[in-house]
């Protein structure tokens, strides 16, 4: 028989898991598959969005990440890196590229750059390498005579999120996704209701971040604040990270003039939009870097919540017939891919496992 499957909330992860339990050739029957969003599956021109997928900078940062980072994670980053690749062949072009990153530190907070990279753990192929004044101006000319050091990371990389979360909608589409916007999911002991109506599913993949803080009271709030400018002046080949004594500036080039920056990372539920003081920084810290960032045109600045766990570690739980997933705090998109395809494999097992599916 044909599994019929419920993915709840149409974000980062719950279009991740639908891509990668809708695969051609991964269920012996092709399966059934919903996902249901409370909201709508585009972006609003607000300034809090919900969804931190629509406001992030889609930073494809393992080595950087790893001075937070467990190694097991580090290793889900890398792993995540060809699952982007796999799903760039599938999709219209979405601005995936992996020509590391910068980090780089003004003369008075020279220390702090060495005490990051002091704490990056290093990778088999991928290592932290110090640049000279030259060698920086020779990989970014755009910022020759600015710094005195740079740190190199290979391998970093990122995508255009908004370009993806559109192509992956098409995607979906077309392997026959039910795509069910303005539905409101709630679970009722070992139910599950949407918008009144009692479902039924062979299994629920539960995706809705901190929508799903009744059934984990443990998840809490850390809000980021995002700002987006057009710069055509400014000439940036791969993301910089810039530091300072109370936050650490990205800034994320993603084509065509067009950057995307922030640093804050703030404890709090707030649903509000994004603080005078949080803009003044992210402005003032972004005309440091190169002063052609004076005639940008802001384009947008949003804040967004994204669903962290007491460690920061993301958590697959599960139980006969639903799959949770949840807590990626900062790292949905370097994350994200690896969890998903650990969620297909789960799915396998538990139909393998309750001989629900007859396979060959």
């Amino acid at each position: 028989m044909s599994p019929t499957l419920l993915i709840l909330g149409g974000g980062l992860m719950g279009r991740l898991c639908a891509l990668a339990l809708s695969e051609p050739g991964l269920w012996p029957k092709p399966a059934r598959i919903r996902l249901l969003e409370k909201g709508s599956f585009t972006a609003t021109p607000t300034m809090y969005q919900h969804s931190a997928a629509f406001a992030a900078a889609a930073m494809l940062s393992p080595l950087a990440e790893s001075v937070l980072l467990d190694q097991d994670l580090v290793e889900l980053g890398y792993r995540s890196m060809p699952l982007w690749q796999q799903l760039q062949q599938q999709l219209p072009d979405f601005g995936l590229q992996q020509q590391g990153a910068l980090l780089l530190a003004h003369p008075q907070q020279q220390h702090l750059l060495l005490h990051l990279v002091s704490q990056i753990k290093a990778q088999p192929e991928y290592k932290a390498q110090w640049l000279t004044k030259t060698e920086l101006a020779e990989l970014e000319p755009s910022l020759a005579g600015r710094f005195q050091h740079g740190c190199y990371l290979p391998g970093e990389g990122q995508l255009d999120n908004q370009a993806f979360l559109d192509h992956s909608l098409q995607l979906l589409q077309q392997r026959a996704v039910s795509l069910e916007a303005q539905s409101t999911t709630e679970f009722q002991g070992d139910e599950l209701w949407c918008n009144g109506k009692l479902q039924q599913a062979d299994l629920v993949i539960d995706c809705r971040g901190l929508g799903a803080s009744t059934e984990l009271p443990q998840l809490r709030s850390v809000r980021g604040e995002v700002l987006r400018v057009k710069a055509p002046a400014v000439k940036l080949s791969r993301p910089v990270r810039l530091f300072h004594p109370r936050y650490a500036l990205y800034i994320a080039p993603k084509g065509e003039g067009i950057f995307v920056v922030g640093a804050t990372e703030l404890e709090s539920a707030d649903q509000s939009g994004p603080s005078v003081r949080s803009a003044l920084e992210l402005l003032s810290a972004l005309y440091s870097v190169d002063p052609a960032f004076a005639d940008a045109e802001i384009l947008s600045l949003q804040a967004s919540a994204r669903p962290a766990l007491p460690d920061n570690r993301p958590e697959i739980q599960q139980k006969p017939g639903l799959i949770r997933v949840n807590g990626l705090y900062r790292h949905g998109y370097l994350l994200g891919p690896a969890l998903a395809e650990q969620v297909a494999q789960l799915a396998l097992l538990q139909f393998s496992e309750t001989k629900e599916l007859c396979y060959g």
